[in-house]
């Protein structure tokens, strides 16, 4: 991305396709979610999108997390983690080396907490690599 412009659809190889993941991943586990949505974001918009609808459930999921814990919004982030969900549930159990299941199962925590919000906030979910070289 430089100078602030971002490529439409960008043309990665391999390597940058497998860094932007790896970097997306480490953000989003970091609590950074604007950013990994954004990192995943450069991945989904490229020309080597697939799993497209992996990705979009994983910008998805960290789109909601920003909007609740960084915006404060209250109702959008439920309505996104649905969606995710929905986009995430034909990849369960593993899929790109991620435990999608341990993914989905934090999202449906997330998404009951979000109906009621009684009490503290869930822990934030984690994407947890389960095969380093099936990420790519």
């Amino acid at each position: 991305m430089a100078g602030g412009h971002r490529e439409l659809h960008p043309n990665l190889t391999p390597e940058e396709r497998r860094r932007l993941f790896l970097e997306g991943i480490e953000l989003f586990n970091g609590g950074r979610f604007y950013d990994s949505h954004e990192v995943w974001e450069d991945i989904w918009r490229s020309t080597t999108p697939e799993p497209k609808n992996l990705f979009q459930g994983l910008i998805q999921i960290a789109a909601a997390l920003h909007q609740f814990l960084d915006l404060h919004r209250q109702h959008a982030p439920g309505r996104t983690l649905a969606k995710a969900r929905v986009r995430l549930e034909p990849y369960a159990p593993v899929a790109c080396g991620l435990d999608i299941a341990s993914l989905l199962d934090h999202v449906g925590i997330w998404e009951s907490w979000l109906e009621g919000k009684e009490g503290y906030p869930p822990p934030v979910p984690v994407v947890r690599v389960l095969d380093p070289d099936a990420v790519r």
